[in-house]
Formats: structure tokens, sequence, C-alpha cells
């Protein structure tokens, strides 16, 4: 939901030989395009993710498990974030073939592909995994996605849910009302639903919100879950922890592959891909859960009335337009977002 993302921008002393090397070949960035693999061969794929060291434990996992799976016929080589190509360059270097794979956001590329804002998560599109899972799984979001992605020359696997995305403030709220005497940091969508309410809001970047709070520039904001919250170390500042319902899983990243190296490998280990990377991705949610709930003695936490929900589903309609307006594909994406929230009461 966040697209303000971080990692690493430091390559690996490794990774800048290599690197090196190429530039004096004429092109730093000139790997092969595609993998070729014949039945019992070892197919090597070259993938970058967004996140920095703090995951290096769950990346190492997901390589053993496709490891473990595939007989050792699959091997997935992971860097961090920045090490091959800047965060925001990952979906141009993976159609390129500069990158095989890639974990991540569609945040980062939401100008070059019309359904890659909506898919990273829009403001009161799904409130619940319940929710986000028919949307991808029986509403045919997922189908559509995978659609979308092949014209651009890439495969989609699979979403990958994240963990939560709620209020942070100094004093309780339990109403969207106690927010209009506060002013609140949040993303331009998050803001245009609020703004709904009279509610003042303010952009910055999650390395200032230490001292942005501490100073109070800002009364509160909206980025996370209590993990996230806690690494930040705003506990420290802030304790009033309010439950929004204004999108759970707070945002959805993904597992990318090139298409002309999908296309090379066998279909057994095309499947073994799409199943472990599934195993992985419900596995890696979960970890998302059982942090913010290590994490949840450190706030007070509320949660806001249902009517203050379906509000803010109304007044997320001008989001969900403009989403709509991006193309063809956008606007069938929205119509199932919008037909669920009627379903569940969200929308009239």
């Amino acid at each position: 939901m966040d697209n303000n993302k971080f990692a690493p921008k430091t390559l690996t002393s490794s990774v800048k030989v290599g690197l090196a090397c190429l530039a004096l070949a004429g092109s730093a960035l000139a790997f092969p395009v595609t993998v070729l693999a014949q039945d019992g061969e070892v197919i090597e794929i070259r993938m970058q993710r967004y996140t920095g060291t703090e995951e290096d434990e769950i990346f190492k996992r997901y390589q053993d498990m496709l490891a473990e799976a595939s007989d050792g016929r699959i091997k997935l080589n992971i860097f961090r974030g920045g090490e091959l190509v800047p965060n925001d360059q990952m979906f141009a270097a993976l159609r390129s073939g500069t990158l095989q794979a890639i974990y991540g956001y569609g945040g980062y590329w939401g100008g070059q592909m019309d359904t890659a804002v909506l898919e990273s998560g829009i403001p009161m599109a799904w409130t619940s995994l319940e929710e986000a899972e028919e949307l991808w799984n029986e509403r045919g979001l997922g189908e559509l996605l995978t659609e979308n992605y092949a014209q651009q020359g890439v495969q989609y696997t699979v979403p990958v849910f994240g963990g939560k995305f709620d209020l942070l403030t100094k004093e309780p709220v339990e109403s969207l009302a106690d927010l209009s005497e506060l002013k609140i940091r949040a993303t331009p969508s998050v803001s245009a639903v609020l703004n709904h309410f009279d509610i003042p809001t303010v952009y910055i970047p999650p390395q200032e919100f230490y001292i942005a709070m501490s100073t109070n520039a800002i009364d509160g904001l909206i980025y996370g879950g209590p993990y996230d919250y806690s690494v930040l170390k705003l506990n420290e500042v802030a304790t009033s922890y309010t439950e929004l319902n204004m999108l759970y899983p707070g945002f959805v990243d993904n597992v990318l592959v090139n298409q002309n190296v999908w296309n090379s490998m066998p279909e057994d280990l095309q499947e073994t891909f799409m199943d472990v990377t599934a195993e992985w991705a419900d596995y890696r949610h979960q970890k998302f859960v059982e942090w913010n709930e290590e994490a949840a003695h450190m706030f007070e936490i509320t949660t806001l009335p249902e009517d203050d929900v379906v509000a803010m589903t109304d007044a997320a309609q001008d989001v969900w337009d403009a989403e709509a307006e991006k193309s063809p594909q956008a606007a069938e994406a929205i119509e199932m977002i919008r037909d669920m929230a009627r379903d569940q009461g969200r929308l009239e």
C-alpha cells in the first residue's frame, strides 16, 4: 500500500566485481536473456527482491524449498534490493531479461502497467485475507493479472499477501471524528479518502517518522502494523493503535518470471515452481501475522466502528474510479472489487 518501500543500495563485493567485469565487456548488465533447460538439467534463475538483509532467512527458505522440491534442478540465485538494479527499475529489467525473476511490489511500476497499483493495494479494496483470496482465486483477479502480465512478456505466479495497514497515534482514536483535529501522515491514495472527512494529512517518508512524531510535527500515521511500528521504535513516542479495516492485507507483493525464461522450463519444473512459490507465499504471510501478534502488547488497540468502514468505502470511490480509467483491464478489476464490496455490505 505504501509505495515508499526501502532496501539497501550497497552492492556486495562479489556483485561489484561481477558488474565491473561486465562493464569492461561493454555493458554492465549484459546478462543472457533466456535460460535453456532440458530434462534433468539444472536451471539457474537470477532473481532480485526489493527487501534488504532483514529478510535473508526468509528468502533462503524459498531457495531451499525450490531446490528440494525440484531435486536440485532449480537453483534460485537471489539478490537483495538494489544490488543489480534500482528497485523502481526491476520490472523493466525483468521484461528485458536483465533479471530473470523478481520478488516485487506493483507500486514500483505503476506507471508502466495499468493494473499494478490496484494489485499492490488501494484503500478499501479488501478488508480481510478471505476477501483478498476470494478476489484472486474466485472472482478472477488472479487470471486478469496473469493475462495482463503476459502482455508485458512476464509470467505472473502468485500473490504474496502482506501484513497490517493501520493507524498509530499518540492519543486514542475510536472514530473518524476523533481524527478531525489531528494531522495524519498518509500516502496520496489514503489522503484522498481521509480528506472526505476533513482529516488533515501530509506525506513524509518513513525515515522521518520518529522525529516527526516526537516533535509533534504529525499526530499520527498510517503505514503498517504493530511489528512495523516497533521496528521503527515508534512505540517509544506513540502507543495508540487503531485497526482501520481500510486494507488487509495491507499490501500485496508478487513473484514474476521473464516469459522467455518461463517458457524454456520443462512443464514439471513450471508446476514445481508454482506449487513451491504458493506454499512459500503462505508461509511468508503467516510470518507477518506472527510478528504483528508478538508486537501487539506494545500498543493499546482499538477498532473503528463498522459505520466508519462503510463510510470510508464510499469515500474511496474516487480512488477506484481513477484506477478504472487507466484501461479496460483496470476497469474490469475495479468492477470485481466493487462487486465484492457490495456483497460484503460495505458498498450500496
